[in-house]
C-alpha cells in the first residue's frame, strides 16, 4: 500500500481545478432555491446544489450565475480535507477529482467507505476507477438514471487520470469556474 501523501495547496487546488467544472456540470444550476423533489429530507437546494451550508435560504429566492460558481468553489474545499484523510493512495487530481465529485454528491464518508477507496488505498487504481458505475447512493433504495450517468462520468475522469502526466506546479486556469477557484483558494488553503 502506497504511504499517506502530504497534500499541498496547490495539490489541492489542482484537484479542485481538475473537477470544478465537472461537477457544475453533474449537479446543473438552479438560480432560483427551491425544494429537493429527490433528495432525502427534501432540503432548499440551489445553485450548484448547495442546501444549507451558507446558512438557511428560502424557497424562491435568486442567484446569479457568478454566485453560483462562487459557493461552488467555496464548498469543494469542504469535502476536499475529509476525504484525502482516508485516502493514503497516490491519486493524479482527476482521479482524486473523480472521487471528490462522489463526496460532493454523496458525503466524504461515504466515500471514504466505498469500494473505491478501498481498491484505490490497496494499490488498484483501475479497479477503484471501475467501482464507480456499481456504487449508488441512494437513502430511500431509488436509483435514478441521473445517477447512474453521474457514477459512469465519475469513473471516465477517474480513468483518465490514470494515464495523465504528474501534477504541474500550478493549475492551468480552464474555466470561469477554475479562475474564480484560485482567486479563492488562499481563504482555504494556507502554506
Amino acid at each position: 500500500m502506497a504511504s499517506k501523501k502530504t497534500k499541498t495547496a496547490v495539490g489541492s487546488a489542482a484537484v479542485i481545478a481538475a473537477v470544478i467544472a465537472f461537477t457544475a456540470r453533474q449537479e446543473g444550476t438552479d438560480l432560483v432555491a427551491k425544494r429537493d423533489p429527490v433528495g432525502t429530507g427534501h432540503p432548499i437546494t440551489y445553485c450548484h446544489g448547495q442546501t444549507d451550508e451558507f446558512g438557511k435560504v428560502k424557497v424562491g429566492q435568486r442567484f446569479t450565475p457568478a454566485q453560483c460558481d462562487k459557493k461552488l468553489a467555496e464548498s469543494l474545499p469542504k469535502y476536499l480535507v475529509p476525504l484525502e484523510a482516508c485516502i493514503t493512495a497516490d491519486l493524479s487530481p482527476k482521479t482524486e477529482g473523480a472521487l471528490l465529485d462522489a463526496a460532493y454528491n454523496a458525503g466524504p464518508a461515504a466515500v471514504c467507505k466505498s469500494p473505491m477507496v478501498a481498491k484505490m488505498n490497496a494499490g488498484d487504481l483501475v479497479g477503484g476507477c471501475n467501482a464507480f458505475p456499481g456504487w449508488y447512493i441512494r437513502g430511500d433504495g431509488h436509483v435514478l438514471k441521473g445517477l447512474i450517468n453521474r457514477r459512469n462520468g465519475e469513473k471516465q475522469l477517474c480513468l483518465a487520470g490514470l494515464s495523465e502526466p504528474k501534477p504541474q506546479l500550478e493549475p492551468r486556469p480552464t474555466s470561469r469556474l477554475v479562475q474564480l477557484f484560485l482567486k479563492l483558494k488562499g481563504s482555504f488553503f494556507h502554506g
